[in-house]
Protein backbone atom coordinates (compact mmCIF):
# COMPACT_ATOMS: atom_id res chain seq x y z
CA UNK A 1 0.00 0.00 0.00
CA UNK A 2 1.31 3.40 -0.95
CA UNK A 3 1.67 6.11 1.68
CA UNK A 4 -1.12 8.19 0.18
CA UNK A 5 -3.52 5.27 0.30
CA UNK A 6 -2.61 4.53 3.90
CA UNK A 7 -3.43 8.06 5.01
CA UNK A 8 -6.81 7.94 3.19
CA UNK A 9 -7.72 4.67 4.89
CA UNK A 10 -6.87 6.03 8.34
CA UNK A 11 -8.93 9.14 7.76
CA UNK A 12 -12.00 7.15 6.64
CA UNK A 13 -11.77 4.86 9.68
CA UNK A 14 -11.65 7.82 12.08
CA UNK A 15 -14.73 9.41 10.49
CA UNK A 16 -16.65 6.14 10.79
CA UNK A 17 -15.78 5.87 14.47
CA UNK A 18 -17.29 9.36 15.06
CA UNK A 19 -20.44 9.02 12.95
CA UNK A 20 -21.67 5.64 14.19
CA UNK A 21 -21.99 6.67 17.88
CA UNK A 22 -23.69 9.90 16.84
CA UNK A 23 -26.29 8.03 14.76
CA UNK A 24 -26.90 5.62 17.64
CA UNK A 25 -27.48 8.54 20.06
CA UNK A 26 -30.00 10.13 17.67
CA UNK A 27 -31.88 6.97 16.65
CA UNK A 28 -32.00 4.78 19.73
CA UNK A 29 -34.59 5.52 22.61
CA UNK A 30 -33.21 7.42 25.61
CA UNK A 31 -33.67 6.28 29.22
CA UNK A 32 -35.62 8.68 31.42
CA UNK A 33 -33.53 11.13 33.36
CA UNK A 34 -33.39 10.53 37.12
CA UNK A 35 -35.46 12.96 39.19
CA UNK A 36 -33.59 15.95 40.46
CA UNK A 37 -32.45 15.78 44.03
CA UNK A 38 -34.65 17.95 46.17
CA UNK A 39 -34.63 19.07 49.80
CA UNK A 40 -36.98 17.16 52.14
CA UNK A 41 -39.98 19.39 52.98
CA UNK A 42 -40.49 20.55 56.59
CA UNK A 43 -43.56 19.32 58.53
CA UNK A 44 -46.07 22.14 59.19
CA UNK A 45 -48.66 21.61 61.98
CA UNK A 46 -52.18 22.75 60.98
CA UNK A 47 -55.13 23.42 63.31
CA UNK A 48 -57.06 20.17 63.54
CA UNK A 49 -60.82 20.15 63.04
CA UNK A 50 -62.65 19.71 66.34
CA UNK A 51 -63.83 16.20 67.16
CA UNK A 52 -66.02 14.79 69.91
CA UNK A 53 -64.56 12.00 72.03
CA UNK A 54 -65.92 10.05 74.95
CA UNK A 55 -62.49 9.87 76.62
CA UNK A 56 -58.90 10.95 75.87
CA UNK A 57 -58.11 7.48 74.43
CA UNK A 58 -61.39 6.86 72.63
CA UNK A 59 -61.48 7.18 68.86
CA UNK A 60 -62.80 10.45 67.52
CA UNK A 61 -66.53 10.55 66.86
CA UNK A 62 -67.75 12.66 63.99
CA UNK A 63 -70.07 15.55 64.97
CA UNK A 64 -73.78 14.93 64.34
CA UNK A 65 -74.99 16.15 60.97
CA UNK A 66 -76.38 19.67 60.93
CA UNK A 67 -80.15 19.96 61.06
CA UNK A 68 -81.78 21.09 57.87
CA UNK A 69 -82.21 24.84 57.76
CA UNK A 70 -85.64 26.41 57.47
CA UNK A 71 -86.79 26.66 53.91
CA UNK A 72 -86.59 30.21 52.58
CA UNK A 73 -89.39 31.74 50.58
CA UNK A 74 -87.61 31.05 47.30
CA UNK A 75 -86.35 27.54 48.10
CA UNK A 76 -87.93 24.10 48.15
CA UNK A 77 -88.18 22.57 51.64
CA UNK A 78 -85.68 19.88 52.59
CA UNK A 79 -86.86 16.44 51.50
CA UNK A 80 -85.97 14.66 54.73
CA UNK A 81 -87.76 16.90 57.22
CA UNK A 82 -91.22 16.82 58.80
CA UNK A 83 -93.33 19.02 56.57
CA UNK A 84 -96.52 20.83 57.38
CA UNK A 85 -98.58 23.97 57.04
CA UNK A 86 -99.97 26.54 59.48
CA UNK A 87 -103.28 28.27 58.78
CA UNK A 88 -105.46 30.74 60.67
CA UNK A 89 -108.98 30.11 61.91
CA UNK A 90 -110.34 30.84 58.41
CA UNK A 91 -107.95 28.36 56.77
CA UNK A 92 -105.62 30.99 55.29
CA UNK A 93 -101.84 30.37 55.36
CA UNK A 94 -99.91 32.31 58.01
CA UNK A 95 -96.46 33.76 57.38
CA UNK A 96 -93.81 33.68 60.14
CA UNK A 97 -95.71 31.40 62.48
CA UNK A 98 -93.37 29.75 64.98
CA UNK A 99 -93.71 25.96 65.24
CA UNK A 100 -92.16 24.05 68.14
CA UNK A 101 -92.24 20.47 69.39
CA UNK A 102 -93.87 21.08 72.77
CA UNK A 103 -92.95 17.70 74.28
CA UNK A 104 -89.35 17.38 73.08
CA UNK A 105 -86.11 19.28 72.62
CA UNK A 106 -86.94 22.97 72.28
CA UNK A 107 -84.45 23.18 69.42
CA UNK A 108 -86.90 21.34 67.18
CA UNK A 109 -88.42 24.51 65.77
CA UNK A 110 -89.25 26.14 62.44
CA UNK A 111 -90.90 29.22 60.97
CA UNK A 112 -93.45 29.21 58.18
CA UNK A 113 -92.83 30.77 54.78
CA UNK A 114 -95.26 32.90 52.76
CA UNK A 115 -97.32 29.82 51.87
CA UNK A 116 -97.63 28.84 55.55
CA UNK A 117 -95.32 25.84 55.03
CA UNK A 118 -92.70 24.71 57.53
CA UNK A 119 -90.08 21.96 57.78
CA UNK A 120 -89.07 20.55 61.16
CA UNK A 121 -85.94 18.39 61.54
CA UNK A 122 -86.44 14.65 60.85
CA UNK A 123 -86.23 13.77 64.56
CA UNK A 124 -89.40 15.81 65.16
CA UNK A 125 -91.48 13.00 63.64
CA UNK A 126 -94.11 11.88 66.14
CA UNK A 127 -93.87 14.95 68.36
CA UNK A 128 -96.75 17.16 69.51
CA UNK A 129 -96.23 20.50 67.81
CA UNK A 130 -97.70 23.89 68.71
CA UNK A 131 -97.82 26.95 66.45
CA UNK A 132 -97.55 30.50 67.82
CA UNK A 133 -98.05 33.87 66.16
CA UNK A 134 -98.13 37.43 67.52
CA UNK A 135 -101.50 38.21 65.91
CA UNK A 136 -103.32 34.93 66.56
CA UNK A 137 -104.08 32.70 69.53
CA UNK A 138 -101.77 29.71 69.67
CA UNK A 139 -102.82 26.38 68.24
CA UNK A 140 -103.62 23.25 70.17
CA UNK A 141 -101.03 20.47 70.26
CA UNK A 142 -100.98 18.53 67.00
CA UNK A 143 -99.04 15.32 66.34
CA UNK A 144 -96.80 15.69 63.29
CA UNK A 145 -95.23 12.81 61.38
CA UNK A 146 -92.72 12.49 58.55
CA UNK A 147 -94.24 11.66 55.18
CA UNK A 148 -97.62 13.23 56.00
CA UNK A 149 -99.26 16.53 55.09
CA UNK A 150 -99.41 17.93 58.63
CA UNK A 151 -101.84 20.80 59.21
CA UNK A 152 -101.79 23.06 62.26
CA UNK A 153 -104.61 25.59 62.78
CA UNK A 154 -104.10 28.67 64.94
CA UNK A 155 -106.87 29.44 67.41
CA UNK A 156 -109.85 31.60 66.59
CA UNK A 157 -109.88 33.49 69.88
CA UNK A 158 -112.38 35.98 71.20
CA UNK A 159 -112.62 39.69 71.97
CA UNK A 160 -113.16 42.05 74.87
CA UNK A 161 -115.08 45.30 74.38
CA UNK A 162 -115.49 47.96 77.01
CA UNK A 163 -114.89 51.47 78.25
CA UNK A 164 -112.57 53.19 80.74
CA UNK A 165 -113.96 56.01 82.92
CA UNK A 166 -112.75 58.08 85.87
CA UNK A 167 -114.28 58.09 89.35
CA UNK A 168 -116.96 60.58 88.23
CA UNK A 169 -118.02 58.40 85.29
CA UNK A 170 -116.45 60.58 82.60
CA UNK A 171 -114.62 58.75 79.77
CA UNK A 172 -110.83 58.63 79.86
CA UNK A 173 -109.63 59.46 76.32
CA UNK A 174 -106.05 58.17 76.60
CA UNK A 175 -104.87 55.15 78.56
CA UNK A 176 -103.03 51.85 78.42
CA UNK A 177 -104.43 48.35 78.95
CA UNK A 178 -102.48 45.35 80.23
CA UNK A 179 -103.52 41.77 81.04
CA UNK A 180 -102.91 41.31 84.77
CA UNK A 181 -104.43 37.82 85.01
CA UNK A 182 -104.90 35.09 82.40
CA UNK A 183 -106.21 31.65 83.31
CA UNK A 184 -106.27 29.63 80.07
CA UNK A 185 -109.07 27.28 79.12
CA UNK A 186 -106.51 24.87 77.66
CA UNK A 187 -103.96 23.64 80.19
CA UNK A 188 -100.45 24.87 79.52
CA UNK A 189 -101.43 27.55 77.01
CA UNK A 190 -99.59 30.84 77.42
CA UNK A 191 -100.78 34.32 76.53
CA UNK A 192 -97.44 35.23 74.97
CA UNK A 193 -97.16 38.43 72.95
CA UNK A 194 -100.91 39.04 73.11
CA UNK A 195 -100.39 40.10 76.72
CA UNK A 196 -98.32 43.12 75.75
CA UNK A 197 -99.74 46.51 76.81
CA UNK A 198 -102.27 48.03 74.43
CA UNK A 199 -102.42 51.82 74.04
CA UNK A 200 -105.88 53.30 73.43
CA UNK A 201 -106.76 56.78 72.13
CA UNK A 202 -110.52 57.25 72.00
CA UNK A 203 -112.63 60.28 72.95
CA UNK A 204 -115.37 58.02 74.31
CA UNK A 205 -112.89 55.92 76.30
CA UNK A 206 -113.91 52.80 74.35
CA UNK A 207 -111.67 49.86 73.48
CA UNK A 208 -111.78 46.49 71.72
CA UNK A 209 -109.13 43.81 72.19
CA UNK A 210 -109.26 41.08 69.52
CA UNK A 211 -107.79 37.62 68.98
CA UNK A 212 -107.46 36.71 72.63
CA UNK A 213 -107.12 33.01 73.55
CA UNK A 214 -110.01 31.42 75.43
CA UNK A 215 -109.87 31.76 79.19
CA UNK A 216 -110.50 34.11 82.10
CA UNK A 217 -108.98 37.57 82.19
CA UNK A 218 -108.49 40.53 84.48
CA UNK A 219 -107.28 43.61 82.62
CA UNK A 220 -105.94 46.81 84.15
CA UNK A 221 -106.12 50.35 82.75
CA UNK A 222 -103.55 53.01 83.60
CA UNK A 223 -103.53 56.70 82.68
CA UNK A 224 -100.97 59.39 83.38
CA UNK A 225 -101.31 60.86 86.86
CA UNK A 226 -104.09 58.45 87.89
CA UNK A 227 -104.10 55.25 89.96
CA UNK A 228 -104.73 52.09 87.91
CA UNK A 229 -108.18 50.53 87.70
CA UNK A 230 -108.97 46.88 87.01
CA UNK A 231 -111.85 44.93 85.50
CA UNK A 232 -113.86 42.16 87.03
CA UNK A 233 -112.98 38.66 85.80
CA UNK A 234 -113.85 38.38 82.09
CA UNK A 235 -114.67 35.09 80.36
CA UNK A 236 -113.40 35.00 76.77
CA UNK A 237 -114.78 32.39 74.35
CA UNK A 238 -113.65 31.60 70.82
CA UNK A 239 -115.57 33.44 68.13
CA UNK A 240 -117.41 35.64 70.63
CA UNK A 241 -116.94 39.08 72.15
CA UNK A 242 -117.25 39.85 75.87
CA UNK A 243 -119.05 43.21 75.82
CA UNK A 244 -119.91 45.99 78.28
CA UNK A 245 -116.70 45.70 80.30
CA UNK A 246 -116.27 48.80 82.44
CA UNK A 247 -113.04 49.80 84.14
CA UNK A 248 -113.11 52.71 86.60
CA UNK A 249 -109.96 54.56 87.57
CA UNK A 250 -110.21 55.25 91.32
CA UNK A 251 -110.06 58.68 92.93
CA UNK A 252 -106.48 59.81 93.37
CA UNK A 253 -105.04 61.00 96.67
CA UNK A 254 -101.74 62.62 97.63
CA UNK A 255 -99.11 61.06 99.87
CA UNK A 256 -96.96 63.57 101.75
CA UNK A 257 -94.27 63.08 104.35
CA UNK A 258 -90.60 63.36 105.14
CA UNK A 259 -87.56 61.11 104.81
CA UNK A 260 -85.07 61.01 107.69
CA UNK A 261 -81.73 59.38 108.47
CA UNK A 262 -82.60 56.55 110.88
CA UNK A 263 -79.29 56.94 112.71
CA UNK A 264 -79.05 60.73 113.13
CA UNK A 265 -82.66 61.80 112.64
CA UNK A 266 -81.60 64.43 110.11
CA UNK A 267 -83.67 65.07 106.97
CA UNK A 268 -82.45 63.50 103.73
CA UNK A 269 -82.61 65.71 100.64
CA UNK A 270 -82.69 64.27 97.13
CA UNK A 271 -84.39 60.98 98.07
CA UNK A 272 -86.75 59.57 95.40
CA UNK A 273 -90.18 58.24 96.39
CA UNK A 274 -91.89 55.86 93.90
CA UNK A 275 -95.12 53.88 93.92
CA UNK A 276 -94.08 50.22 93.87
CA UNK A 277 -95.72 47.18 92.30
CA UNK A 278 -98.98 48.79 91.21
CA UNK A 279 -99.15 46.68 88.05
CA UNK A 280 -97.15 43.82 86.59
CA UNK A 281 -97.32 45.24 83.06
CA UNK A 282 -94.53 47.80 83.20
CA UNK A 283 -93.69 51.05 84.92
CA UNK A 284 -96.25 52.71 87.19
CA UNK A 285 -98.07 55.68 85.62
CA UNK A 286 -97.44 57.99 88.59
CA UNK A 287 -94.19 60.00 88.35
CA UNK A 288 -91.96 59.80 91.44
CA UNK A 289 -91.44 62.59 93.96
CA UNK A 290 -88.12 63.94 95.28
CA UNK A 291 -87.46 65.23 98.80
CA UNK A 292 -86.37 68.84 99.32
CA UNK A 293 -83.69 70.13 101.71
CA UNK A 294 -86.06 69.52 104.65
CA UNK A 295 -86.65 65.93 103.55
CA UNK A 296 -90.26 66.71 102.58
CA UNK A 297 -92.02 65.13 99.59
CA UNK A 298 -95.47 65.13 97.94
CA UNK A 299 -96.51 62.19 95.73
CA UNK A 300 -99.76 62.87 93.85
CA UNK A 301 -101.96 60.18 92.28
CA UNK A 302 -101.76 57.40 94.87
CA UNK A 303 -104.63 54.83 95.05
CA UNK A 304 -106.90 54.10 98.02
CA UNK A 305 -104.65 51.22 98.98
CA UNK A 306 -103.19 49.15 100.29
CA UNK A 307 -100.14 50.26 98.32
CA UNK A 308 -96.38 50.43 98.68
CA UNK A 309 -93.73 53.10 98.09
CA UNK A 310 -90.06 52.56 97.40
CA UNK A 311 -87.55 55.16 98.64
CA UNK A 312 -83.94 55.34 97.51
CA UNK A 313 -81.03 57.71 98.03
CA UNK A 314 -77.35 57.19 97.29
CA UNK A 315 -75.49 56.10 100.42
CA UNK A 316 -78.61 54.62 102.05
CA UNK A 317 -80.41 51.29 101.83
CA UNK A 318 -83.39 51.23 99.47
CA UNK A 319 -86.50 50.82 101.58
CA UNK A 320 -90.00 49.69 100.58
CA UNK A 321 -92.86 50.78 102.85
CA UNK A 322 -96.04 48.74 102.37
CA UNK A 323 -99.60 48.54 103.65
CA UNK A 324 -100.35 52.27 103.19
CA UNK A 325 -104.06 53.20 102.90
CA UNK A 326 -105.74 56.54 102.32
CA UNK A 327 -108.96 55.68 104.18
CA UNK A 328 -110.89 57.91 101.77
CA UNK A 329 -108.84 61.00 102.60
CA UNK A 330 -107.49 63.20 99.83
CA UNK A 331 -104.13 63.67 101.61
CA UNK A 332 -102.28 61.21 103.87
CA UNK A 333 -98.89 61.58 105.55
CA UNK A 334 -96.09 59.04 106.07
CA UNK A 335 -92.76 59.42 107.84
CA UNK A 336 -89.99 57.25 106.39
CA UNK A 337 -86.53 56.53 107.77
CA UNK A 338 -83.54 55.20 105.84
CA UNK A 339 -80.53 53.38 107.20
CA UNK A 340 -77.03 54.26 105.95
CA UNK A 341 -75.65 51.59 103.67
CA UNK A 342 -72.54 49.76 104.80
CA UNK A 343 -69.78 48.34 102.63
CA UNK A 344 -70.55 44.90 101.17
CA UNK A 345 -73.80 44.40 103.07
CA UNK A 346 -77.47 44.37 102.09
CA UNK A 347 -78.63 47.12 99.76
CA UNK A 348 -82.41 47.05 100.28
CA UNK A 349 -85.06 46.24 102.85
CA UNK A 350 -88.82 45.76 102.94
CA UNK A 351 -91.49 44.50 105.30
CA UNK A 352 -93.46 41.41 104.33
CA UNK A 353 -93.34 37.62 104.28
CA UNK A 354 -90.27 37.04 102.10
CA UNK A 355 -91.97 35.18 99.24
CA UNK A 356 -91.43 35.76 95.53
CA UNK A 357 -94.61 35.23 93.52
CA UNK A 358 -95.15 34.32 89.87
CA UNK A 359 -98.26 33.86 87.71
CA UNK A 360 -99.08 30.44 86.25
CA UNK A 361 -101.83 28.88 84.15
CA UNK A 362 -103.59 27.81 87.36
CA UNK A 363 -103.12 30.96 89.46
CA UNK A 364 -100.37 32.59 91.52
CA UNK A 365 -97.59 30.41 92.84
CA UNK A 366 -94.71 30.89 95.25
CA UNK A 367 -91.69 30.88 92.94
CA UNK A 368 -89.05 31.28 95.65
CA UNK A 369 -88.62 32.01 99.35
CA UNK A 370 -86.11 34.21 101.14
CA UNK A 371 -83.92 31.86 103.13
CA UNK A 372 -84.71 32.27 106.82
CA UNK A 373 -87.55 34.69 106.01
CA UNK A 374 -90.99 34.71 107.68
CA UNK A 375 -92.72 32.63 104.98
CA UNK A 376 -90.04 29.95 104.98
CA UNK A 377 -90.00 29.80 108.79
CA UNK A 378 -93.80 29.48 108.89
CA UNK A 379 -93.74 26.48 106.54
CA UNK A 380 -94.70 27.85 103.13
CA UNK A 381 -92.94 26.10 100.25
CA UNK A 382 -91.80 26.80 96.74
CA UNK A 383 -94.52 25.70 94.30
CA UNK A 384 -97.43 26.36 96.69
CA UNK A 385 -100.40 27.92 94.86
CA UNK A 386 -102.26 30.72 96.63
CA UNK A 387 -105.90 29.91 97.44
CA UNK A 388 -106.81 32.58 100.03
CA UNK A 389 -105.11 35.52 101.74
CA UNK A 390 -106.73 36.51 105.06
CA UNK A 391 -109.92 34.75 103.96
CA UNK A 392 -110.16 36.52 100.58
CA UNK A 393 -110.05 34.25 97.54
CA UNK A 394 -106.78 34.45 95.62
CA UNK A 395 -107.96 32.17 92.80
CA UNK A 396 -108.56 35.15 90.46
CA UNK A 397 -106.41 37.70 92.26
CA UNK A 398 -103.86 39.65 90.22
CA UNK A 399 -100.17 39.35 90.96
CA UNK A 400 -99.94 42.95 92.22
CA UNK A 401 -102.99 42.49 94.49
CA UNK A 402 -101.54 39.37 96.05
CA UNK A 403 -98.18 41.05 96.56
CA UNK A 404 -99.71 44.08 98.26
CA UNK A 405 -101.80 41.86 100.56
CA UNK A 406 -98.80 39.81 101.66
CA UNK A 407 -96.76 42.90 102.44
CA UNK A 408 -97.36 44.79 105.66
CA UNK A 409 -95.78 46.25 108.81
CA UNK A 410 -93.22 44.15 110.63
CA UNK A 411 -94.85 42.16 113.45
CA UNK A 412 -98.30 42.01 111.83
CA UNK A 413 -99.87 38.68 110.85
CA UNK A 414 -101.32 37.31 107.63
CA UNK A 415 -103.04 33.96 107.11
CA UNK A 416 -102.28 32.26 103.80
CA UNK A 417 -104.10 29.23 102.42
CA UNK A 418 -102.24 27.34 99.69
CA UNK A 419 -102.80 24.30 97.50
CA UNK A 420 -99.84 21.95 97.82
CA UNK A 421 -99.07 19.01 95.56
CA UNK A 422 -99.89 15.64 97.17
CA UNK A 423 -101.05 17.37 100.38
CA UNK A 424 -104.20 19.25 99.38
CA UNK A 425 -105.02 22.57 101.05
CA UNK A 426 -102.74 23.91 103.78
CA UNK A 427 -103.33 27.01 105.94
CA UNK A 428 -100.33 28.89 107.35
CA UNK A 429 -100.14 32.02 109.54
CA UNK A 430 -97.09 34.18 108.88
CA UNK A 431 -95.73 36.97 111.09
CA UNK A 432 -94.36 39.63 108.76
CA UNK A 433 -90.83 40.86 109.28
CA UNK A 434 -88.17 43.19 107.94
CA UNK A 435 -86.32 41.52 105.11
CA UNK A 436 -82.89 42.62 103.91
CA UNK A 437 -81.41 41.70 100.55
Amino acid sequence: MTPRRGWAFALALSAALLVVPMLAWLLLPRAPAPPPRTQRPRTVEAAAAPTFTSSPRAPAVQPPPARPAMAKDDEEPAADGVKGKVVDAEGQPVLRAFVVCDDRDRNLTAYTDESGSFVLPPEASGCNAVAHHAEHPSSERVRVDAGKDNLISLGRGGSIEGVVVDDSGSPVPSYRLVVELYLPKTEGLELGTRGRPKTVEDAAGAFRWDRLPEGRYVIVATAEGRPPGKSETIEVEAGRSARNVKITLPRAATLTGNVLDETSGRPIAGATVHLDGMTSGGSDPIPPATTDERGEFSLAGVPPGPFSVRVDREGFMVRTISGIKTGGASVVRQEITLRPRGDGGASSELEGVGAILSPSSTGIQIAALVEGGPAAEAGLRRGDRLVRIDGTSAEEMTLSDAMQRLRGPSGSRVTVTVARENEGTVEVTVVRGRIER
